[in-house]
């Protein structure tokens, strides 16, 4: 048995990397009197992070219509016909949004007499179908699978709205906690003030995290739940604190994302 949470998160961190220099009060008076830029009299590297978890506002389905026989022409046809149907219907729905996906035609083969000899085709046409009302996407998926169609998969993404807004925030977010820590810096080291030198802003980090309770309860009765974490070199022990704390972060088995390869799992004991 294999029971997941239904909340999706997502975690994005951003790292600012900053190099400054840092003038004694007697140098910034001195440029303050007479203008000239004196040489920094110190180099200090800081380091800035940031990081939210961001539950996905855009559900997303893919569905397909798919079908066999001896002519491909046909098929293509009948499959077409099908798909630009859907499509339709979709559209008279307020606030799906609905592509289309993949379409492939492929050979089928028989064995006759130990020989392979092609028997027909295959015609697929994928749909693909978003939106931020997920009752509304259940319906509409719904009522084309009694159609015709096939649902492929589901699961949920960042809107381009929402993944925009939030990195500007985390950029925020680090450019704040870098300059609290530059003029502590400059404060504990007996300086007034420092000179921004060079600036790196990291490219947003995203982790895919999947917290899923498998299995039945332990003897002691503790569920037992698998964390997933991809790509592998997320640290994970900070947002595993953060799950175990707010269980609602925890999420279901619908993450896949392409690009992120490699699969990390920490087996937790949760009272």
């Amino acid at each position: 048995m294999s029971v997941s949470f239904r909340t999706l998160a997502f975690r994005l961190s951003i790292m600012a990397a900053f190099t400054l220099s840092v003038l004694p009060d007697s140098a910034a008076f001195a440029q303050t009197q007479t203008g000239i830029q004196p040489p920094p009299s110190g180099v200090v590297d800081l380091q800035a992070t940031a990081e939210v978890e961001i539950v996905p506002d855009l559900a997303v389905m893919t569905l397909a219509s798919e079908r066999s026989g001896p002519d491909a022409a046909t098929l293509t046809a009948q499959v077409g016909k099908t798909l630009d149907a859907a499509l339709k219907q979709a559209g008279g729905v307020q606030g799906v949004e609905a592509s289309s996906g993949g379409f492939s035609t492929q050979p089928r083969w028989k064995t006759v007499n130990g020989q392979s000899q092609r028997d027909g085709w295959t015609v697929r046409a994928g749909l693909i179908l978003k939106s931020h009302d997920f009752a509304a996407l259940g319906r509409l998926a719904g009522q084309l699978a009694q159609q015709g169609l096939m649902i492929e998969s589901n699961g949920f993404e960042l809107s381009h709205a929402l993944r925009d807004r939030e990195e500007t925030a985390l950029i925020d977010t680090a450019i704040a906690r870098f300059k609290a820590k530059a003029g502590s810096a400059a404060r504990a080291l007996g300086y007034g003030g420092y000179t921004l030198r060079a600036l790196q802003i990291e490219p947003v980090l995203e982790a895919l995290v999947e917290l899923a309770l498998v299995g039945r309860l332990d003897e002691e009765g503790a569920a037992r739940f698998v964390l997933l974490v991809e790509p592998v070199d997320v640290p994970a022990a900070p947002l595993i604190e953060r799950l175990l704390l707010a269980p609602s972060f925890a999420v279901n088995g619908l993450w896949r994302r392409a690009g992120l390869d490699g699969l990390k799992l920490a087996d937790l004991l949760v009272d």
